[in-house]
């Protein structure tokens, strides 16, 4: 990635995807086991050179549709070069292990040491204790003594794959997420350091959570957040993204990126309902593919934010569509049900993220194969569907949507 091209800006769906952040599954999926997964938010164990090969095929498809595709794991690996960025680093990361002062010294004096490479690898991937003995010099520490040789030091980050949640792209800001569940808090730090450090980024507004107040409990992901237009955003208020959260996020963005309108959108707080682009995204300037039983669910409350990021009004719909056609000024809005309205293809394909679809332009997007209804009904509705294998991608619970993270569309 060329440190003088740092351009950047999202301000829409659907726009012409023209370069994307990618994370390529990797050991951290090796570390899931059947004791562990549900703690690590997966209901299933991957097969990580299955996933992989489905995943380098997923950056092909992206690659061939002329986008340029940036790698997470090689921005870590770039910025920690810098001593000045792997002490603060690696004093935060530390902090987060409930470790001992005996064992933090330690161990940082030895991952300040290893090549920029294998220490992204170390905090992606996870240090378990056997690991550690083979690097470690002798430490008085009573954690160590009292863990099982399995039991990690460093905990992996499983769910870094789903690029969509730990940040998010908007005008030329990034908001960083505060994420519900502790497996997934390093995230956001991660690339808080990449923002800050990596010289593509240099300059960039952070909107949200680089300041002391943004955290628990104001949690917010970026699975939740659906930039409609360049004044229009959906914010899901969702088992992931608390509503307080939302007014905060608002008037940040009404007053440093342009936004007027912030939809919030209440949905079920379930696994199945995860994020608002679980249940609803957008494919096509006036189309969006919506999971059909939740429809009758959703509340969604109209925020109008003045220029100063004041709230000039509340406003409370009833009904999606007619709210979408307002905020948006469209004539009509067209909804493409999962599973084509049928309940049992809709709960099917629900659960294997048929409503998570990626827009790489307007009208086209990428979708999981096994979805075959839900697919066949975007083709019926005139939306180009490219396909790509999910069979162990989608164990993690996300789609092609969450696996990737727009930095620029036309």
């Amino acid at each position: 990635m060329a440190s003088e091209d740092r351009s950047f800006s999202i301000s829409s769906e659907v726009g012409k995807l023209k370069r994307v952040m990618l994370h390529r599954p990797g050991k951290e999926l090796e570390r899931l086991t059947i004791d562990n997964k549900d703690e690590l938010l997966f209901d299933d164990i991957p097969w990580v050179e299955e996933a992989q090969k489905e995943h380098d095929a997923f950056a092909e498809l992206l690659r061939d549709n002329g986008v340029e595709v940036v790698y997470f794991r090689n921005c870590l690996s770039h910025v920690l070069r810098e001593e000045s960025v792997r002490d603060p680093l690696l004093d935060e990361v530390l902090a987060l292990e409930a470790i001992d002062i005996p064992l933090v010294s330690a161990l940082k004096a030895v991952m300040m040491e290893v090549s920029p490479s294998d220490l992204a690898e170390m905090l992606i991937a996870g240090l378990t204790k056997m690991e550690a003995m083979e690097i470690l010099p002798p430490c008085s520490s009573l954690v160590l003594r009292a863990m099982g040789d399995r039991d990690f030091l460093i905990r992996p980050l499983p769910n870094l794959y789903f690029q969509r949640d730990p940040f998010t792209f908007i005008k030329n800001g990034v908001i960083l997420s505060v994420m519900t569940f502790e497996a997934r808090r390093k995230e956001p730090l991660y690339a808080r350091y990449i923002f800050k450090n990596h010289p593509y980024f240099k300059g960039i507004e952070f909107l949200f959570g680089d300041h002391p107040r943004d955290t628990y409990p104001y949690n917010i992901e970026g699975g939740d957040i659906l930039i409609l237009s360049d004044s229009v955003a959906a914010i899901g208020i969702s088992q992931r993204t608390a509503a307080g959260t939302i007014q905060i996020v608002g008037k940040r963005i009404a007053e440093r990126a342009g936004v007027k309108t912030v939809l919030a959108v209440d949905i079920p707080k379930t696994r199945a309902a995860m994020h608002l682009d679980t249940v609803f995204t957008m494919v096509d300037h006036d189309a969006f593919t919506i999971y059909p039983e939740v429809r009758d669910f959703i509340r969604i409350w109209q925020l109008e934010y003045s220029s100063e990021g004041e709230i000039t009004s509340v406003i409370e719909h009833q009904n999606l569509g007619e709210c979408l056609r307002k905020v948006l000024g469209l004539d009509t809005i067209r909804f493409i049900e999962t599973g084509g309205g049928d309940p049992v293809a809709a709960a099917r394909d629900q659960w294997n993220d048929g409503t998570n679809t990626l827009a790489i332009a307007p009208g086209v997007v990428v979708t999981y194969r096994r979805n075959v209804v839900s697919n066949r009904v975007l083709q019926e509705n005139g939306i180009k569907v490219f396909e790509i294998k999910g069979a162990e991608l989608g164990r993690g619970r996300g789609g092609p949507r969450c696996m990737s993270m727009p930095m620029m569309r036309d």
